[in-house]
């Protein structure tokens, strides 16, 4: 269900350490992300020709795929939980020159929004933290134009069973129980300088990720397990290719398990001619 608690901790969470994550993540405002070290847009062709589209980014975070898209020709809005992030976006925006509309907002209620108003809907993990996964889904297909695309990304749900017991993690020294799931995980996002916050995310297997969005009226048109890219020796030129890289350490167990396992889930759809219940 709708859990406005969860998404009150997280977005207090998100505004205590969107200064820090800001700048320790390499994030691209040219190329749409899609995760961690993984393709972009420009690579990965998921959006197709976006000129002249409408566009809604949910949890666009600092907004930098929502400029992008912009930049790219599209009309965009992004929508947020954040004040911290959507004000980051803002002036993000601003430093680049484009008119974007930001919004503070939540995947599970876009009811600022009206019914079939746009021609294609991303979002880039952010659907870890959505509470409710069919309330989110349902949202999405009704903001869609029809034929409209949906477009997203978010921790692979193998990932999150095996590969951070099997990278060391301290917070998972068992493997998860998939077979139960879904679940809630909480977990300390904590930096340098001891800035921390508390994070609530939500664990679900790949088949309730992909039946929920064809019970909710989708058509699955693409699924992309992506790991993260071999950048061991990486130039600068070689890292430029990927819109989003964050703090890596390539000798650690952790990254090896990156490499070898998919990190993140990629899904394409499109909003088909009615919902199913």
């Amino acid at each position: 269900m709708y859990n406005p608690e969860t998404i009150a901790l997280n977005r207090r969470s998100w505004d205590t350490i969107s200064a820090h994550y800001q700048a320790s993540t390499r994030i691209s405002t040219d190329d749409v992300h899609y995760g961690p070290l993984a393709p972009g847009e420009r690579e990965l062709g998921l959006l197709g020709d976006v000129a002249g589209k409408r566009a809604i980014e949910i949890g666009c975070g600092g907004g930098q795929n929502a400029i992008a898209l912009t930049k790219l020709g599209a009309t965009c809005i992004g929508v947020d939980p954040s004040p911290a992030q959507i004000a980051h976006a803002r002036r993000l925006a601003l430093k680049n020159g484009v008119e974007v509309q930001f919004a503070e907002g939540v995947a599970e209620d876009l009811s600022g929004f009206p019914d079939g108003y746009f021609d294609i809907a991303l979002s880039s993990y952010a659907f870890d933290y959505v509470t409710d996964l069919r309330q989110a889904y349902d949202e999405v297909w009704r903001v869609l134009k029809p034929g409209g695309l949906f477009v997203f990304c978010l921790s692979h749900p193998w990932f999150q069973a095996v590969g951070w017991h099997l990278a060391g993690d301290p917070d998972a020294p068992e493997i998860g129980d998939y077979a139960t799931w879904p679940a809630v995980e909480e977990w300390d996002w904590t930096y340098e300088d001891g800035t921390t916050a508390r994070m609530r995310g939500h664990l679900r297997t790949l088949a309730q990720i992909v039946n929920e969005l064809i019970e909710a009226g989708f058509v699955l048109e693409r699924l992309v397990e992506q790991n993260v890219a071999d950048v061991e020796g990486a130039s600068d030129e070689e890292l430029a290719r990927f819109p989003y890289v964050g703090l890596f350490d390539v000798s650690s167990q952790e990254y090896k398990v990156m490499r070898r396992l998919p990190y993140t889930l990629i899904i394409r759809a499109r909003k088909g001619a009615s919902q199913h219940g």
